[in-house]
């Protein structure tokens, strides 16, 4: 400050915290001597002229001090000392102008009124939104409890199927014997001599006869050899017997039955 108005025209610098950038207030007096500075210009224009003072009288005069050139001056050292802040120097030349008090008030009124319209429509989006979260919240939950209950259905359900899979399992077991028993008498109603034919198979095979043997002779087929042994399951021995002719005829005493004739005699007689 001294270096710029001079140390005498520098009343006082006082640092200020009272709001919240510090700021400094510092009253200059412009003190100056000489003539004034548009004296020369007004010797041309044509307007009032002022008594000319003595150049070594002390007098007040801020248009000594402060002018255009002064106030760049101010801003381009301003700008120097600020830089290592970031600070940048407005622009030099610029056309901005300030606004009356008046148009500065009423352009602030029309902001005012315009961000309050905007805060209105602001809280009109906002409980918008805080309904459309509240709906989807209470969705949410609907759904939820309907996926709650339609698993608690589908594992409901899961479990009577099982059941009834292992009811049905038991069953089955249980019915096999007699459905195999309901076939067989099925077979031996409509063909009576199967019943008669597996049993004097049995016969064949204890005599020792073997699985082709036994099904020629099931087919009406005589079988015949110069000798063959048989095995006599009253005697549990075996014998042999030649020349023999073998075959599966009714019993001439029981048509209804069979009987594994040997040489035109039953091999069990």
């Amino acid at each position: 400050m001294q270096d710029t108005f001079r140390k005498d025209n520098v009343v006082s610098v006082v640092l200020h915290l009272d709001e919240k950038t510090p700021h400094i207030h510092a009253p200059v007096v412009p003190i100056v001597k000489g003539e004034r500075r548009k004296t020369e210009a007004e010797k041309n224009n044509g307007k009032k002229k002022y008594r000319k003072k003595p150049a070594d009288i002390v007098r007040f005069c801020a248009d000594d001090i402060i002018t255009r050139d002064y106030m760049e001056r101010f801003q381009d050292t301003y700008a120097e000392m600020m830089e290592k802040y970031d600070l940048q120097r407005g622009i030099r030349g610029s056309d901005a102008r300030h606004i009356s008090t008046p148009q500065y008030y009423r352009d602030l009124y029309q902001q005012n009124t315009e961000l309050k319209e905007d805060i209105e429509y602001l809280q009109d989006q906002k409980q918008e939104v805080y309904d459309s979260v509240c709906d989807l919240y209470d969705r949410k939950d609907e759904a939820r409890e309907k996926f709650l209950d339609m698993d608690e259905y589908a594992r409901n359900k899961k479990k009577e199927i099982a059941e009834m899979e292992t009811c049905l399992n038991q069953l089955k077991q249980e019915h096999e014997p007699y459905k195999a028993q309901e076939e067989l008498n099925t077979i031996h109603n409509y063909f009576p001599m199967i019943k008669e034919q597996i049993r004097i198979a049995g016969l064949c095979e204890q005599v020792g006869l073997v699985f082709d043997s036994i099904r020629a002779l099931l087919f009406r087929k005589t079988l015949s050899g110069e000798s063959a042994k048989f095995y006599s399951p009253e005697h549990k021995q075996h014998f042999e017997v030649k020349d023999i002719q073998l075959k599966i005829e009714k019993d001439p005493d029981n048509p209804g039955k069979l009987r594994l004739s040997l040489n035109g005699q039953n091999i069990f007689d």
